[in-house]
């Protein structure tokens, strides 16, 4: 899937946007999505690998979007005789605007009570286990259970849902952009430790974006907590809303219940939900 080039949002369009009432429930409006349609979709710029980054070629960075999410959903919208296009975006900047109704869904985010206010979230598409990262140059943080991480001081990416730890992430330092940023905290002493899903960090790690075994940080799965479940989240402003979660969660459950999610997850090295087998420490 080609990256298409995020359009400049003109300033009249964004204030219209943000000036807009609350949309009402999406089936008040309801239209059916059209015959063979583009579905507009937004992931974040700073990658999510193995989940959704940009392809390297010869370790250049290229503009072309790969990934478990890609492929999942080129296969799930090719089921109902859909495509898509995304636009990779600042998080934050994505999920706003999926909220706002500028693109018709993301990919890749965790669930919580806020985000079920604000989209129709799909069925669980994957997993990921969490735990903490520590700087090994340091006592090691008094963790024992993961409610001792809030005796702690931690960092946390901005925009990130930390729901799945018990956290806050308003309660804690979370002025970074990406992973690299707090891995860059943390072995500045700015935090104690840093929550997230493991899984992700070896991903940044595998392409050479956050190397946290060379900055000399370690980890601890939080063994206790169950995986976190990822989802597709569909904006409530779109007048298909309906339909197209419709569309998500039936061709979700096609493709967890054969080989098609099997496929794909064996060639990322990605656990479905139900399948996340502890990994092993390294």
């Amino acid at each position: 899937m080609r990256r298409a080039a995020a359009p400049p949002l003109a300033l009249a369009l964004w204030l219209a946007l943000w000036l807009a009432p609350p949309a009402a429930d999406a089936a008040a409006g309801a239209a059916p999505l059209a015959p063979a349609q583009v579905v507009r979709v937004c992931g974040q710029i700073a990658e999510w690998p193995p989940y959704l980054y940009f392809r390297r070629d010869g370790g250049a960075r290229t503009d072309e979007v790969v990934g478990f999410s890609a492929e999942y959903l080129r296969r799930a919208l090719a089921g109902a005789g859909l495509r898509y296009r995304i636009d990779m975006l600042p998080w934050r900047r994505c999920l706003e605007s999926v909220r706002l109704g500028g693109h018709d869904m993301l990919t890749d985010a965790a669930s919580n009570a806020e985000r079920e206010r604000a989209y129709l979230v799909a069925k669980p598409y994957y997993a990921m286990h969490l735990a903490y990262f520590y700087d090994k140059a340091r006592p090691h943080p008094p963790v024992r259970a993961a409610a001792d991480l809030k005796k702690l001081r931690l960092c946390a990416v901005n925009g990130y849902n930390y729901a799945a730890f018990g956290l806050d992430a308003e309660q804690m330092e979370a002025g970074s952009q990406n992973l690299a940023q707090s891995f860059l905290k943390l072995k500045m002493n700015r935090c104690d430790a840093l929550p997230e899903r493991l899984e992700i960090a070896l991903g940044y790690q595998s392409l050479g974006i956050a190397d946290f075994a060379r900055l000399d940080i370690g980890y601890e799965l939080l063994a206790e907590l169950p995986p976190s479940t990822f989802h597709m989240m569909v904006s409530r402003r779109v007048p298909y809303a309906e339909e197209l979660l419709r569309v998500l969660n039936e061709q979700i459950e096609l493709l967890n219940s054969g080989d098609g999610a099997r496929e794909i997850a064996a060639k990322y090295a990605v656990q479905l939900p139900g399948q996340a087998a502890r990994p092993a420490k390294k």
